[in-house]
């Protein structure tokens, strides 16, 4: 029988090359909502938008029949991601910096493999990102929503 969705694959796939990627160094990647009480200073989470009071999918997904038949699906997934990075009380500047320079380093995971090592044809790219500058009981904190889209077969 052929997988529902490729959906568990590509966040296990993704995971894998984060958390493989040597410019990701001390960036702790995790997969979904973690709760933790981490000294880590800088995340990124695949399957959540790092809000706690969000109501973000973990992924949503469009299919439709590849030809004639029940054969194969197209499958179009948006898998929600988020950077987190965390810098002191108040250096808003170096937050976004250092946010930018994770969130550049996942990008350049993607377009090394675009495929992230699924069947063809799987195409994956990060389609849409925001940077919200947040104050916490932690410090400042730059939170990077982002969305993961994949175009897949199955």
């Amino acid at each position: 029988m052929a997988a529902p969705s490729r959906v568990p694959e590509l966040i296990d796939a993704l995971v894998a090359a984060l958390q493989a990627s040597p410019d990701l160094k001390g960036v702790k990647v995790v997969d979904g909502p973690l709760i933790t009480d981490s000294a880590a200073n800088d995340w990124v989470y695949v399957g959540f938008d790092a809000d706690p009071e969000a109501i973000a999918p973990t992924a949503s997904t469009t299919q439709e029949w590849a030809g004639l038949g029940a054969l194969a699906k197209n499958e179009d997934i948006q898998l929600t991601c988020a950077v987190l990075v965390r810098r002191g009380p108040t250096d808003v500047r170096a937050c976004r910096v250092r946010a930018f320079e994770v969130f550049g380093a996942v990008e350049a995971v993607v377009r090394a493999d675009p495929s992230l090592g699924l069947p063809p044809p799987t195409v994956c790219s990060i389609s849409e990102h925001t940077i919200h500058t947040e104050q916490t009981d932690r410090g400042i904190q730059g939170r990077m929503p982002f969305t993961l889209s994949c175009k897949t077969r199955i």
